[in-house]
C-alpha cells in the first residue's frame, strides 16, 4: 500500500433500460470531501446511494460525479423519425379513445422516455447504477494510487534532502558556543588587569550567552519530524492531514533554530531547509 493522491478519474457505462448511461468520477485537491453529482434526470434515491458509495471509497478531496446518456439520440439530437412514429401511434389511440386536442410534444417525450426506460426511478434506477458506479469508483482509486506513488517518491526525496541539511545545522551548531566564548574573551581580553574586571562574571555570561544558543533540543525534535515524516510517507489511508501537521511542526522548529542561533551560516542553512519544506508542502497538499 501507497499513498493516495485527491487527484483522479474513472468511468463505467451502464445500461439503464435500452439506454446507454456514462459514469464519470473525478477528483482533485481539496480540504475535506466536497461530492457535487450531476445528472440531466436527477434522482433523489441513487443520488444518495452514489453518495453512500463515493464516502465509503474517499476521504478526501472534490469529487463530482457526471451522469450523461451515452444512446444514439443523445449523442445526435432528436430521432425526427423515431418522434414521427410515437406521434402518429399516440394520434390514433387519441381518435380511438375520443380524446379531445392534439397530442403534444410533452406527451410525446414522456412516452418515448418511459419506453426507453428512463423512467426507471428511486431503488430500480440504482441497481441498474451500480455496477458502473462501483467500477467508474475502482478506477478513480486505482488512478489515486498510481500518483500517490508518484507522490510518496517525490515527497521522500524533499525529506531526504531535509535530513542532510538537519545534519549539517547539527554540525554548524556545535561549535557555536565555543566560537562565541573565544569572541567575547577576545573582545574582553585588552580589559583585563583593568579595575573592576571580574573574571567568574565573565564566565558567567559566557555560561548563560552559550545556553541560549544551544540549540539541541531543536535539533533533536527537528530529527524526530522528519523520523515521523519517513513513517507517514510510508502509511497507507488518509494522512494528508498529518502530513500538514508535521510540516508545520518542522517549520516551527527551524524558525527557532535560526533566531537562537544567531549565525549567518545557520541562516543560510535555514533558508535552504525552508526552500526544500516548501517544496515538500505544496506537494503534500496532493495527498489525501
Amino acid at each position: 500500500m501507497t499513498l493516495m493522491s485527491m487527484t483522479g478519474f474513472g468511468r463505467a457505462l451502464a445500461e439503464v433500460g435500452d439506454r446507454r448511461v456514462r459514469v464519470e468520477i473525478r477528483s482533485v485537491n481539496h480540504r475535506g470531501l466536497d461530492l457535487k453529482i450531476r445528472s440531466q434526470e436527477p434522482d433523489a434515491y441513487c443520488d444518495a446511494e452514489i453518495g453512500r458509495a463515493v464516502r465509503a471509497a474517499i476521504d478526501r478531496g472534490a469529487v463530482t460525479v457526471q451522469i450523461r446518456e451515452e444512446s444514439a439520440a443523445a449523442a445526435d439530437g432528436i430521432d425526427e423519425a423515431r418522434v414521427r412514429v410515437v406521434h402518429r401511434a399516440l394520434e390514433k389511440l387519441r381518435a380511438d379513445l375520443g380524446i379531445a386536442g392534439p397530442v403534444s410534444l410533452e406527451a410525446i417525450a414522456a412516452f418515448m422516455r418511459d419506453a426507453s426506460g428512463a423512467a426507471l426511478r428511486g431503488e430500480r434506477l440504482w441497481e441498474a447504477m451500480r455496477p458502473a458506479v462501483a467500477a467508474a469508483l475502482d478506477e478513480l482509486k486505482a488512478t489515486r494510487a498510481r500518483e500517490g506513488t508518484a507522490l510518496a517518491a517525490d515527497l521522500e526525496g524533499h525529506r531526504t534532502r531535509l535530513a542532510a541539511l538537519a545534519a549539517e545545522l547539527r554540525a554548524r551548531t556545535a561549535a557555536l558556543p565555543e566560537r562565541f566564548a573565544r569572541r567575547l574573551e577576545e573582545r574582553l581580553g585588552a580589559l583585563r588587569g583593568q579595575p573592576g574586571f571580574e573574571p567568574a562574571r565573565l564566565a558567567e555570561e559566557a555560561a548563560i550567552m552559550a545556553e541560549r544558543l544551544d540549540v539541541a533540543e531543536e535539533l533533536v525534535r527537528l530529527d524526530t519530524h522528519l523520523g515521523h515524516l519517513r513513517q507517514l510517507l510510508g502509511e497507507a489511508g488518509a494522512v494528508g492531514r498529518k502530513l500538514d501537521f508535521v510540516i508545520q511542526e518542522v517549520g516551527r522548529e527551524l524558525n527557532t533554530i535560526a533566531s537562537k542561533a544567531q549565525d549567518a551560516g545557520v541562516s543560510t542553512l535555514v533558508i535552504d531547509a525552508k526552500a526544500e519544506l516548501e517544496k515538500l508542502r505544496e506537494q503534500a497538499q496532493n495527498v489525501e
